[in-house]
């Protein structure tokens, strides 16, 4: 059975890119299928040169590119058409043709109706209406916060053969109760034991293109000891906040952290957040763990520390794979909540952008995990072994 898949592989590295890739390949596998062709979510974000069969010879010179991506539900059929007459998306025609079945892994791509959420859509529709093709949309969250993209997605969903959301949270907001519930396909990673550290760097561990110094640079770390993981998140990249420096804040964190648990390793799963952490690692001599870091470090890393503070959605999944608990910045990011609510954590309006303002708060949260100990460890984990079960559900159109 040949597959097409839609993937959140990204030109920009991170660990959760990465670990949903490879853990919804292995899942594809499993049920006997083998993806034939792989349509990569990066490249349908900006308009391409490839997009279009035959363009222009002024406006490859000016560098301009039309963009041919249907704007509004009202396009879709005639985009479709075009696709099929060869004038726009060569690439994503072939790639549907030679495929018995199309899964578009959605992530938390959908919102705000960019050119990324309405192509994922445009694909699926394209798939299903015009190929013929079994299709679904599975592993993703929705943000249904625009109305257009809401109009799309209510004439894309009840066209498909399965919808499969990660969290429960989207499930509710999309119309007329489509769609099943799962769980994120990186839950299939399960965290080693503190022995992993010897082993990291190691020819089994690592690809060519790694080195030490991309794994985990800076300060001294010592696996056996107690620690804690920060990370970033998105939430700083959107402009929700001009000029924001989230350098000062970590830092005093990470202090507090250190006086509290002892070491603090900083972690940057995605490349935009070593703007944030490398000047932190430097100005604390602390280990920063980079995108480059083997994806099954990175679930052992955060699955062994004794809590992680981010706002990132993979490595939270990580920590609490291994019953790390998770202690988010919430507030104006929603997969956060959901991602708290489905491992059943404790639920604080973090903000990520006043984290000063709170940080009582925020560290009577660290201390109250850490006193919990191994028996909220034993509970998380409990929890995300069940949720690690509910991964599979995303490949059963192929079953």
């Amino acid at each position: 059975m040949k597959v097409c898949l839609v993937n959140d592989t990204s030109d920009d590295p991170n660990w959760g890119a990465r670990a949903t890739s490879l853990a919804l390949r292995e899942l594809i596998h499993e049920a006997g299928g083998q993806v034939e062709s792989t349509l990569y979510q990066y490249r349908i974000g900006i308009a391409q040169t490839e997009d279009i069969a035959s363009v222009r010879d002024a406006e490859v010179l000016s560098g301009q590119v039309e963009d041919v991506a249907p704007s509004r539900w009202q396009e879709f059929e005639s985009r479709a058409r075009e696709v099929m007459d060869g004038v726009i998306f060569p690439e994503i025609y072939t790639a549907l043709a030679i495929s018995d079945v199309v899964l578009v892994s959605g992530e938390g791509c959908i919102y705000d109706c960019t050119r990324q959420s309405r192509m994922i859509y445009f694909i699926a529709y394209l798939a299903k209406r015009f190929f013929g093709k079994p299709t679904a949309i599975v592993n993703h969250s929705i943000v249904m916060n625009d109305p257009v993209l809401r109009e799309i997605a209510d004439h894309v969903y009840p066209l498909l053969d399965d919808i499969v959301f990660r969290e429960p949270d989207s499930a509710l907001a999309c119309s007329r109760g489509l769609g099943r519930v799962a769980s994120d396909a990186a839950y299939l990673y399960q965290p080693q034991g503190t022995e992993w550290w010897s082993r990291l760097g190691s020819p089994q561990e690592s690809s060519q293109d790694e080195n030490e110094g991309d794994i985990l640079r800076g300060g001294a770390f010592d696996p056996q000891a107690p620690y804690a993981c920060i990370g970033g998140g998105s939430v700083y990249f959107r402009g929700l906040k001009p000029g924001f420096d989230a350098v000062p804040s970590f830092s005093k964190l990470c202090r507090a952290l250190q006086a509290c648990v002892g070491q603090v390793i900083l972690t940057a799963s995605s490349g935009k957040d070593l703007r944030i952490m490398e000047p932190v690692a430097e100005r604390l001599d602390l280990p920063l763990a980079g995108v480059n870091l083997p994806i099954q470090s990175a679930v052992n890393l955060m699955g062994n520390a004794q809590v992680y503070i981010g706002a990132r959605w993979h490595p939270s999944i990580f920590a609490h794979s291994g019953g790390t608990p998770v202690i988010a910045l919430n507030r104006h990011t929603v997969k956060m909540d959901a991602f708290l609510k489905q491992a059943d954590m404790q639920q604080s309006a973090f903000d990520p952008f006043a984290i000063e303002d709170q940080f009582d708060d925020l560290m009577a949260e660290v201390k109250a995990h850490l006193q919990a100990g191994e028996g909220l460890r034993r509970r998380l984990r409990s929890r995300a072994l069940r949720l690690a079960g509910m991964a599979r559900e995303n490949v059963r159109l192929l079953t």
